[in-house]
């Protein structure tokens, strides 16, 4: 892994995300002076499970897998964090180990956040402890709601939702997905298996939902998807 110092680019997108949105921008740049940029090579280990939880990280670039690995080896992919996101942030608070391992799904860059240096930083102003733990709370709030949506929903709905979150219009207007990991890396992270993945996303196909070019999925009509039913 090779540390370097932030980009300019990397401090203006870091002021804008919501761990530090609630910060005057003197507070902003001491929050951020121990943190350094850190480059990962696809399928390089960022931290494994059980590890001391020494800092947290900001994706710039790429990919991360986040998972769980049973004695027997298989995986349980927990999430994909793909640019302009947080991870391992709420476990540096509780200060304790990594519950779940990290590693590239591509080649990456991340920031990474001294933990030590960062808890330092907020000891010495209560009032930045709330300012963080406000933004913190309403992320968990988003998240634990997506959390009981996508619990009640059948795998078929799990993909369709899937699919509409990590959409982004391109230059022509079109809605669409790059699928950054493998097919049974992404069927993990929705819990359905391979072959259910591959089958729904024909039938997709099929009824001319979507279509696809190499690793990217155009979906061709988004409210004719939002109302397919496909088993």
């Amino acid at each position: 892994m090779v540390k370097t110092p932030l980009q300019k680019t990397d401090i203006d997108a870091l002021r804008r995300v919501y761990l530090f949105s609630g910060l005057e921008d003197d507070e902003y740049l001491e929050a951020i002076s121990h943190a350094t940029s850190l480059t990962l090579a696809p399928g390089q280990h960022l931290f494994s499970q059980g590890d001391p939880a020494e800092g947290f990280f900001w994706v710039a670039e790429g990919v991360i897998r986040l998972f769980r690995a049973s004695p027997q080896g298989d995986e349980k992919v927990i999430d994909l964090i793909g640019p302009n996101r947080f991870f391992a942030e709420a476990v540096l608070f509780m200060g304790t180990c990594y519950p779940i391992n990290a590693s590239a799904q591509s080649h990456a860059r991340l920031i990474a956040f001294d933990g030590r240096n960062f808890r330092a930083w907020l000891a010495q102003d209560s009032g930045r402890c709330f300012r963080l733990l406000a933004a913190m709370s309403a992320r968990i709030h988003k998240l634990v709601n997506e959390i009981d949506r996508l619990t009640l929903m059948k795998g078929a709905d799990r993909l369709l939702q899937y699919l509409l979150d990590h959409s982004d219009p391109d230059e022509t207007g079109r809605h669409k997905v790059e699928l950054e990991a493998p097919k049974q890396v992404i069927a993990s992270r929705i819990g359905v298996k391979p072959e259910t993945f591959s089958r729904l996303l024909h039938k997709l196909t099929d009824y001319g939902c979507v279509e696809m070019d190499g690793n990217t999925l155009y979906i061709l009509d988004p409210e004719q998807m939002r109302q397919a039913r496909i088993e």
